[in-house]
């Protein structure tokens, strides 16, 4: 969780930390491998997306290891660091109804263009929308979608990477020329970066799922921010790194799958939470959004038939993207 709200000594701490984390973060150390085996992994359908061949939501069938039958589900992307290189796969089992991060010596698959989906850097204290901002250019830089060189050598080296989070962080919490202004800090990014943004508020669920639907669909990610409420909510799916898979209901190391999602109308307002969506896909008659979190260090799935319905607070559900300029 993050805020919205401008608090200069904890943005200050919050930068001093976040060149320390930068510099030293590495993704997540995996567990001792629970048994050998891999996932042998077959696409269904090739559903081409973001300019990759195999898209997220691709269909997919898959075989786990001392599971006899095959189990149908979904590809959901590649998941690759920030310096573009390849990290886990995320593979829904719809049998199991659970996620698996699994690292590339576990997975066999036909790896021909796969979409790329960022791993998130977990936040440091309350400032969600500066590694929000930070998590949709960066994205950017990964796919190579949209943008010019000069977005593409932002993200070329570590250094680069953490100026540029650093900056995120710094214009949006102490900076006084577009403080708490989302729209203007990108505005200026996208002036540097060939871009033109923009900011659309929605008044019901099937015009907001329809917009993150087409961005995403082209590549375009696309930054939420909102208001909470006072309780987290469970995502749709058991979430698990494959390394510790045993093959039971039981299975070590499950991932925290809970949510800040935005608040409904007559909630306690309880802060503000800013994310980004980097795709979407449909399942069982449901939209559902894949969404980077730094309050996690991978991504998150939300139900958004469900999320984005009923009595949401629409009037503070803020919806941010940029594109290439026409």
């Amino acid at each position: 969780m993050g805020s919205r709200f401008f608090s200069p000594f904890r943005s200050y701490v919050a930068v001093v930390a976040t060149l320390f984390l930068a510099f030293t973060l590495q993704p997540p150390a995996q567990a001792d491998q629970a048994e050998d085996g891999k996932i042998a992994v077959v696409i269904d359908q090739a559903i081409s997306r973001a300019g990759a061949r195999v898209g997220v939501g691709s269909p997919l069938t898959l075989r786990l290891p001392r599971i006899e039958s095959s189990h149908s589900g979904l590809f959901l992307g590649q998941m690759v660091g920030v310096d573009g290189k390849f990290d886990q796969m995320i593979l829904l089992d719809s049998d199991l109804q659970r996620v698996f991060f699994a690292d590339r010596s576990r997975v066999e698959i036909n790896r021909n263009s796969l979409q790329k989906i960022l791993r998130p850097y977990p936040q440091v204290d309350g400032t969600c929308t500066g590694y929000a901002l930070h998590h949709l250019f960066a994205q950017m830089g990964v796919t190579r979608v949209a943008g010019n060189e000069q977005l593409a050598e932002t993200f070329s080296t570590e250094a680069r990477r953490t100026q540029f989070l650093v900056r995120a962080i710094n214009d949006y919490y102490l900076a006084t020329q577009h403080r708490n202004s989302i729209l203007g800090i990108m505005k200026g990014y996208a002036r540097e970066f060939g871009l033109r943004c923009e900011k659309e508020i929605f008044s019901d669920s099937i015009a907001a799922i329809h917009y993150v639907t087409e961005k995403t669909s082209r590549g375009i990610p696309v930054l939420i921010s909102y208001f909470i409420g006072p309780d987290m909510v469970n995502g749709p799916y058991t979430l698990q790194d494959f390394s510790s898979f045993t093959g039971s209901n039981g299975s070590r190391s499950l991932l925290d799958g809970r949510l800040w999602v935005p608040r409904k109308i007559g909630e306690r307002q309880s802060g503000g939470h800013s994310v980004v969506a980097v795709a979407t896909f449909e399942w069982r008659g449901r939209s559902e959004f894949l969404m980077l979190d730094s309050d996690w260090s991978e991504p998150r799935v939300w139900d958004a038939s469900s999320i984005l319905s009923g009595k949401v607070d629409f009037k503070n559900l803020e919806f941010y993207s940029c594109e290439n300029e026409r």
